[in-house]
């Protein structure tokens, strides 16, 4: 299994609320040192499930639900968020529906940084890290739905396919929209009925790997090693790496 960075909204609850009770998060007062049980799903409960299915040793946790990044300089992020980024060679970003502040410029937001300082070629001594591969795995919201992120065709020959708005989708930060669609040649075609105006991707367009959960938990190591597959080829991309 590969090392896995996984970046999320600690406490994001816009999510599907249905996730088994012991995967939600524990917050320890550290005063009297009491563990007190959350009293909903949030972003830090899938993380832990997803922890489970992809296994814990090979898992990096992300934000933390009291970090800030505001009046920090660029140095002062990098230092922090190094050793999580450190060593690993996936990033699995859990998209949920509230994982975006829209009131606060993303620059000053963990998740996109995290996100991009993992795309980053970094030197560390006589070695430099490699370009992580991206692999989103995205949450169902309260009502159970993904249609935050994705949309139907209703055109009959092209149903099946999961759309996606790469340019106007505001729940995702700038730095997934653009590794959305983002293979340098990749092969487009348009529906194959030829009724509708759907342009059709072939499998592999873009750097970023996404899946819904149900499709993770199903095969989550098919969705990690086609993630690696990727990364493999990621001279095929245009790889976006600035927020």
């Amino acid at each position: 299994m590969a090392k896995i960075f996984v970046s999320y909204k600690y406490g994001d609850n816009q999510v599907e609320q249905s996730l088994d009770y012991k995967y939600w998060a524990v917050e320890k007062n550290p005063y009297t040192g009491v563990e007190t049980k959350s009293n909903e799903a949030t972003g830090r409960a899938y993380a832990n499930f997803i922890q489970e299915i992809i296994g814990e040793n090979n898992t990096y946790k992300g934000e933390k639900q009291d970090e800030s990044l505001e009046g920090k300089s660029e140095e002062q992020i990098w230092e922090h968020l190094k050793p999580r980024v450190h060593d690993s060679t996936v990033t699995l970003v859990i998209i949920s529906r509230g994982m975006k502040d829209f009131y606060t410029p993303e620059s000053d937001q963990w998740m996109p940084n995290e996100i991009r300082y993992s795309l980053w070629e970094v030197p560390r001594g006589e070695k430099t890290s490699a370009t992580n591969a991206l692999l989103g795995v995205i949450i169902p919201d309260r009502d159970g739905r993904y249609d935050y992120i994705y949309g139907k065709s209703n055109c009959p020959h092209c149903a099946n396919i999961n759309l996606i708005d790469k340019h106007n989708n505001t729940y995702l930060f700038n730095i997934l929209r653009g590794n959305i669609f983002n293979r340098d040649k990749g092969g487009t075609k348009r529906c194959v009925g030829g009724v509708c105006s759907t342009t059709v991707y072939d499998e592999g367009h873009s750097y970023l790997h996404l899946v819904t959960l149900e499709q993770f938990k199903d095969a989550p190591e098919h969705h990690v090693q086609k993630a690696l597959e990727i990364k493999d080829n990621g001279d095929e991309y245009i790889i976006e790496k600035t927020i």
